[in-house]
């Protein structure tokens, strides 16, 4: 039998959970292969709940935080799935508890997803992180809400204070003082109602059927107080350094626009004025040429004075003409038979 072969019959047994098959194959040198998923031999056991057999994969040295092609672990498949027995097993060898997958969703989500409260309770012992944001910007609380399951809520909401008071850095006043609200079987989110963030508050609103009773507590109110009021959140900051220069850069191109109209307007008055200059000039002299002329310039007398012209020098060629013919004594007479004095009167 081929290694592949041997590695197909070890994810069908781990699937199934058969411990013996799963020894025997592993002692006959099957690998760890995966299916076309990404998927282990562990990942099979840990979904379907084979606890033995996920023990045996353990000790034999199948990787406890193997990954498939959507970056799923085995405590993935088990949490998603509600299998708290074998979340606790994968956690105690040493499985990732905050692992994500491409969705950037934990185990704690998957578990608070499908509504398996005992597997949240169990990685919330062992340290899943209450704060971690999935992929769509959610914790396992928002998914609770969107779920309107009121026990996971509580677990998530008790955890959550709990690790703010071991971190108080990592306090966030909408997802852990928000309050909500339980009516048979419904669950309002209130957290748009806290309008002090300087405040830390928990409050659970409980509505029986037609009476409403609140128990508020306020902590740490004093200590707020001392707060300086002129401190403003950094990322407020931020933003408004980043409007403000913006602001300034549309400022900065709308002068430079504004110059160059300018600019451009200033070049046109200038030829204009150059135009209505050469223009004036041309006017000038016509009135110069028509006070030379007092009865106005008549371009008929124009037209025959250049035809008169025309025949003097067409009498002009024909004399030369006939003095090179006739010699310098002869009787010099135009071809037309009209004397030249006639023409030239």
């Amino acid at each position: 039998m081929s290694l592949v072969d041997l590695g197909k019959r070890l994810l069908e047994a781990a699937r199934k959970g058969q411990d013996d098959e799963v020894r025997t194959l592993m002692a006959n040198g099957a690998p760890f292969t995966t299916d076309w998923l990404g998927t282990s031999p562990l990942h099979l056991a840990a979904q379907y709940g084979h606890y033995s057999t996920a023990e045996v994969l353990l000790r034999a040295g199948v990787s406890r935080d193997a990954r498939t092609k959507v970056d799923r672990t085995p405590l993935h498949m088990a949490a998603a799935d509600g299998h708290a027995h074998i979340v606790e097993l994968l956690v105690r060898n040493g499985a990732d508890v905050n692992a994500k997958d491409m969705l950037k969703m934990t185990a704690l989500h998957w578990a608070t997803e499908h509504h398996h409260r005992d597997v949240v309770e169990l990685l919330i012992k062992y340290g899943a992180d209450v704060h971690a944001f999935s992929k769509f910007d959610k914790s396992a609380f928002d998914i609770a809400l969107e779920k309107k399951n009121a026990e996971i809520l509580l677990i998530l909401q008790e955890a959550m204070q709990n690790q703010v008071n071991a971190n108080p850095e990592r306090a966030n006043p909408v997802t852990v003082a928000a309050p909500f609200i339980f009516t048979s079987g419904e669950i309002v989110n209130l957290a748009s109602l806290v309008s002090s963030t300087n405040t830390k508050t928990t409050s659970v609103l409980t509505v029986p059927a037609g009476q409403v009773t609140e128990e508020t507590v306020i902590e740490e109110e004093e200590e707020a107080e001392k707060l300086p009021l002129t401190k403003k959140p950094r990322i407020e900051e931020r933003t408004n350094s980043v409007e403000e220069s913006k602001e300034g850069t549309e400022r900065e191109l709308l002068q430079q626009q504004l110059q160059e109209a300018n600019r451009r307007a200033q070049e046109y008055r200038h030829q204009l004025l150059k135009k209505e200059q050469e223009a004036e000039q041309y006017r000038l002299k016509l009135e110069a040429m028509a006070r030379q002329q007092p009865n106005g310039v008549d371009f008929t007398m124009v037209e025959e004075v250049a035809e008169v012209d025309a025949v003097v020098v067409t009498e002009g060629e024909m004399e030369e003409r006939d003095t090179e013919e006739n010699g310098a004594g002869g009787t010099i007479e135009p071809h037309s038979g009209v004397p030249l004095e006639t023409v030239s009167s």
